[in-house]
């Protein structure tokens, strides 16, 4: 499961590529079993089509941890604007404390700082 609670792709995918093996063999078998030989037309079809299911899948995969990786990404830029947000308070709560022109530049600091911090 994702951090959404939904099921992820490569969970799904174990349980397609199990049965597209235990699919393989079992033609494999059934075929040499019966004696016949396999039309070269589909064996060519069926590489191609592997072909374009590994392509696929590994793009699957790639997309799913380019997914994780945002998301994990998004997470530690809240928690930096979090942080940006608190200090900005912290330097606007000590200008009030400070009448000096110190206490007026952490006025404006503090100011950009939450404003920064909310965009």
């Amino acid at each position: 499961m994702d951090s959404f609670g939904q099921p992820r792709p490569e969970d799904n995918q174990s349980v397609v590529r199990r049965m597209q093996k235990k699919y393989w063999k079992t033609k494999q078998v059934f075929i040499k079993a019966t004696g016949k030989k396999e039309d070269e037309h589909l064996v060519a079809s069926d590489a191609e089509l592997d072909a374009k299911l590994e392509v696929f899948h590994s793009v699957q995969e790639t997309c799913t941890e380019l997914l994780k990786i945002i998301e994990k990404y998004q997470l530690r830029l809240n928690v930096i604007s979090e942080e940006e947000n608190e200090l900005g308070l912290f330097l606007k709560f000590q200008a009030e404390r400070d009448a000096t022109q110190a206490g007026k530049m952490m006025d404006a600091t503090g100011k950009a700082l939450c404003s920064s911090a909310k965009q």
